[in-house]
């Protein structure tokens, strides 16, 4: 098996893993950056936002959602029109050149968002980190790249390093890290790579029985998350679908077992399969109960929407964007407007 193809492989793994919903990113940013943003409640558009969409969280947060690739960036904009961005990126091995990589991305960034302060102009750099997945003594807990400028000025800028090896999938889910929890079968390669130089054949063997029991651990542990409301059924199947490929790219590159595939893949769709199903007939039964609280609630949503629109008007927002943060209509606007005015 082509070795260049599996990367790629690995690489569509991680891009479609960290796609999960947004319910699933904002926990995942909130471990790593050490935050406490809630839970997203509403969506739309957001017009002064370009080729954004906007997720209005509990809080008063409003999240974008950026481009995942083997990166991902969050722009969160506050109710202060303060806008701080993140910047989380995904390494499998050791690279002496991603601290300079990280600046570049950095540095882009922090063009995006440059302002003018006091007359001067001013670049804000996102928060970043990195995630090595695969276990190297030589990795430390920060990257640090010294800027010296031709005035001999001298700049240390340094990235937090995550050094995924260190996590059990227990704490990815006391974390809710939930999107990392697949990986641990990813920390099975290094043993891997070590057994397939010396020919370790028993070795080998043993692995792959770890490998099997370890996906099926995984699976269930991420059946119990979707039976909690933790993930929805969306993250649940990505999550499955990530343990697939990753018993996939291990079995063609290290145990060549025909039958591993197949059982993973059978156990993987006997948990989605049912799950799902069960959890369509409980929203059903659901469905009633909530018919009858409805009205109560859309009275609650509207009082909210309401004080929402009158900050937004005293900060100057134009009824347009208070249309799209509230989901009142136009004249709501205009007559809440209207009422301000009289008092």
């Amino acid at each position: 098996m082509n070795k260049t193809k599996e990367k790629v492989k690995l690489d569509e793994i991680l891009k479609y893993l960290f796609s999960t919903s947004n319910k699933v990113l904002v926990k995942l940013l909130n471990a790593i950056f050490e935050e406490d943003f809630k839970e997203v409640v509403r969506s739309g558009k957001f017009p002064y936002v370009w080729n954004a969409i906007g997720y209005l969280s509990a809080d008063g947060i409003i999240i974008f959602e950026c481009d995942i690739r083997r990166d991902m960036f969050f722009d969160i904009l506050k109710r202060d029109n303060n806008k701080i961005s993140y910047h989380l990126e995904f390494q499998t091995k050791n690279d002496n050149t991603m601290v300079i990589r990280m600046f570049e991305y950095g540095f882009k960034k922090a063009k995006e968002n440059s302002n003018i302060d006091n007359s001067m102009r001013t670049l804000y750099f996102p928060k970043q980190k990195v995630i090595f997945f695969e276990e190297n003594k030589n990795i430390e807990d920060l990257l640090n790249l010294k800027i010296i400028f031709p005035n001999n000025q001298e700049v240390i800028y340094c990235v937090d390093v995550i050094k995924y090896w260190e996590f059990t999938e227990e704490e990815l889910i006391k974390r809710k890290m939930y999107p990392l929890i697949p990986l641990q079968l990813f920390s099975l390669r290094k043993e891997l790579e070590v057994a397939q130089k010396k020919n370790d054949i028993l070795k080998i063997q043993q692995l792959s029985v770890i490998a099997k029991n370890l996906a099926t651990k995984l699976a269930n542990e991420s059946k119990e998350l979707f039976c909690e409301n933790e993930i929805l059924g969306e993250d649940f199947h990505k999550m499955l679908l990530a343990i697939q490929n990753l018993i996939e790219y291990l079995n063609r590159n290290y145990f060549n077992d025909d039958k591993l595939e197949e059982e993973v893949i059978t156990m993987t769709k006997s948990l989605y399969d049912p799950e799902v199903e069960k959890q369509g007939i409980q929203k059903g039964i659901q469905k009633g109960i909530e018919q009858g609280i409805k009205q109560g609630i859309k009275q609650g949503e509207k009082k909210k929407s309401i004080e929402i629109a009158k900050k937004g008007i005293l900060k100057g927002l134009d009824n347009e964007t208070i249309m799209d943060l509230t989901e009142l209509s136009i004249e709501e606007i205009e007559l809440i407007r209207k009422e301000m005015s009289l008092n």
